[in-house]
């Protein structure tokens, strides 16, 4: 695929017919210069070697430029270089070593990172210090440096960072929490976002004994204020389990006019106890929004309990929104009474005479409660990748309802079980066998090593592609390793396979998205990501994303497209490598999906909210500069009309 997609970009470079300039071609002030792209070309290639010499450059802005570029490498080996380069004389060198220290060192070393705090005069180098410090030594690092004696707003700023990245998602531990709601001001909106972040990473319990300090900031917060601020506090409130918390989201819910504001209101609603909020998730059903509707049929299809077949079936028909009414359907069928689910059965099939798009079909698939071998059938059909996902979904769930309705025995349960799962597996089909891997990844060992034969393993890998459908091959090696009682393998890097163009590299590019919702505009950051900027710049070219879709959107979360296969297991037989910049992914950045560190290629996502736990997973190569508001409407299903380069 990269060999054709190179071929395009030279037809298109020698062509003379556009009236348009292409802005791909290099001119004699194009960016990077000699000395950059060397650091570029080092860092693509993990030349630590090469990186070190740039390191003890003439130069303050090649050392900086060279420092930074261990943050993707991640070499252990140059912690020691790294600590000599925070004594260097420009604050920019030694701020960006201190940042690539997080992604190199580790517990062992991060006591030498610790003891350059007190002695930097430079806050903002205090800051990435305090940050790598928790990056790499977890709660040590992070401790040492909040028994400090802080005194400025960036030390506290990048102590809250480093404890965040400190703090495992989910922690118990309290102090945390404690010394971050210390720090809110209701004055700085940085720091008072990073504490209130580090509540709504925590768990439960850990938030819990903070309920009043966080009603407090609640009260201080007005209804005007910063999104931002109030996403993560909705949040951290709706971990409390408290009454006056329970009636904040609500009143939110249904007064605030922002719908991001009222997706997170309804998670926080959402971890309460049943029956509190089934009439609160009833009524969110019915929103004006379509990000809160998405939220609300996820939260009630986990209930507990559903009002009778017949008021779904009511709420149904009357529904003008198929992602709404689809799976009310779904649910009329579980319910309803006998003549109810009839009539609802065969209205679904008249539906499914028709094209209502492969996601809509996807959701029509599981709310028919189609029969096993209905589902086993669509499965290893030729439908949509999605649509096909879908029917697996839909046979699990009727397999794991087969005790309630029949009587019948372990041994015979695992035995179907294993013959569905030994038909996806043998599909040929990489999404089918990567979302089997994934599920079956659940099961005990002998379960695996009934399923797992070295027959069904041998056919599983010669239908998977060594590059393309990487995914797939590490969560098959995971699953072996737990059938024979090994932990799980750990991630390696796939082999460089993918050198960037420099052609392709171009300061302030943009790129207008249509979708069927409105045109997003990106604008590339090469500076940061240079291969992932070449890489989507070559896609673009070739029209690779035209008709593509938004196959994942999570409200107040992410957008993500462009995969091949449409539901979000599809890649290229090419990968680029992992590039991290001190930006983070903050409400507009795009990143690219990945499988682990250096796997990236075609899919890419638009952040819908700060989401502060990615910073430093995945490669963040663009941001949007303007459209967010159509961002902020895409569902699952809207497709990508057109990805074109903008021109002057």
């Amino acid at each position: 695929m990269k060999y054709f997609v190179f071929a395009m970009l030279l037809l298109q470079a020698c062509g003379t017919g556009s009236q348009k300039p292409d802005l791909r071609q290099p001119t004699a002030t194009t960016w990077p210069d000699e000395k950059t792209w060397s650091i570029i070309d080092a860092q693509d290639h993990r030349d630590t070697k090469r990186l070190l010499e740039l390191l003890t450059d003439t130069s303050a802005s090649i050392r900086a430029k060279a420092a930074l570029a261990f943050a993707s490498v991640g070499d252990s080996l140059a912690v020691p270089d790294l600590l000599h380069a925070l004594g260097d004389p420009d604050p920019t060198v030694r701020a960006n070593a201190a940042f690539a220290f997080g992604f190199c060192g580790d517990s062992v070393n991060v006591h030498q990172l610790i003891e350059r705090f007190s002695p930097e005069e430079n806050a903002a180098v205090r800051g990435r210090i305090a940050e790598a410090a928790g990056r790499c030594g977890r709660r040590a690092g992070a401790d040492l440096l909040l028994r400090r004696s802080l005194s400025t707003k960036a030390d506290s700023l990048g102590v809250l960072r480093g404890l965040f990245f400190a703090t495992a998602t989910g922690s118990t531990d309290t102090s945390h929490v404690r010394y971050s709601l210390s720090l809110f001001t209701a004055k700085d909106p940085d720091l008072d976002e990073a504490a209130l972040q580090i509540c709504a990473r925590s768990k439960s319990g850990s938030v819990q004994p903070f309920t009043k300090r966080l009603l407090e900031i609640a009260q201080m917060m007005p209804d005007s204020g910063s999104i931002e601020l109030r996403l993560p506090l909705l949040s951290a409130l709706g971990k409390t389990g408290n009454d006056e918390a329970f009636i904040r989201l609500q009143e939110s819910l249904v007064n605030d006019p922002e719908p991001r504001i009222r997706v997170m209101a309804l998670r926080g609603i959402g971890r309460y106890e049943e029956p509190k909020k089934h009439e609160v998730i009833w009524a969110a059903l019915k929103d004006s929004s379509a990000m809160v509707r998405d939220i609300a049929v996820e939260q009630f299809l986990a209930l507990n309990e559903h009002p009778d077949g017949q008021i779904l079936w009511t709420l149904a028909q009357e529904h003008f929104d198929y992602a709404v009414k689809l799976p009310l359907y779904g649910l009329v069928m579980k319910y309803g009474d006998g003549d109810t689910r009839t009539t609802c059965g065969m209205l679904m099939k008249s539906m499914a005479q028709q094209d209502l798009g492969p996601y809509l079909n996807a959701e029509l698939t599981k709310a028919l409660w189609a029969d096993s071998d209905t589902a086993r059938a669509i499965m290893l059909g030729n439908s949509p990748a999605v649509v096909r996902q879908a029917a697996m979904d839909t046979w699990l769930e009727h397999f794991e309802l087969l005790p309630e309705r029949v009587e019948v025995s372990k041994s015979m349960l695992d035995r179907s079980h294993a013959s569905f799962m030994r038909d996806a597996l043998t599909s040929g089909d990489a999404g089918l066998i990567a979302s089997a891997c994934e599920k079956i990844n659940d099961e005990d060992s002998d379960y695996l090593k009934e399923l797992l034969d070295s027959k069904t393993i041998g056919t599983v890998r010669m239908a998977l592609h060594p590059i393309r459908d990487l995914e797939a091959i590490q969560l098959l090696d995971a699953a072996i390793a737990k059938r024979d009682g090994k932990p799980a393998p750990k991630h390696v890097s796939p082999p460089f396979n993918h050198p960037i163009r420099s052609a392709g590299l171009q300061l302030g590019q943009q790129y207008r998205i249509k979708t069927s919702q409105g045109d997003i505009i990106l604008a590339l950051e090469p500076e940061v990501a240079p291969g992932s900027c070449a890489a989507f710049d070559s896609l673009v070219a070739t029209g690779y994303y035209n008709g593509k879709f938004f196959h994942r959107v999570v409200p107040d979360f992410v957008a993500q497209g462009g995969c091949p296969r449409g539901d979000g297991y599809g890649a290229m037989d090419w990968t680029l490598r992992t590039e991290i910049g001190l930006e983070g992914f903050t409400t507009g950045a795009v990143g690219l999906a990945s499988a682990g560190k250096d796997t990236e290629s075609c899919q890419f996502f638009i952040m819908l909210a700060d989401a502060p736990h990615l910073d430093g997973r995945y490669t963040r190569f663009a941001h949007v500069v303007s459209g967010m508001e159509v961002a902020w409407k895409l569902r699952v299903g809207d497709r990508i009309i057109e990805v074109a380069q903008e021109y002057p």
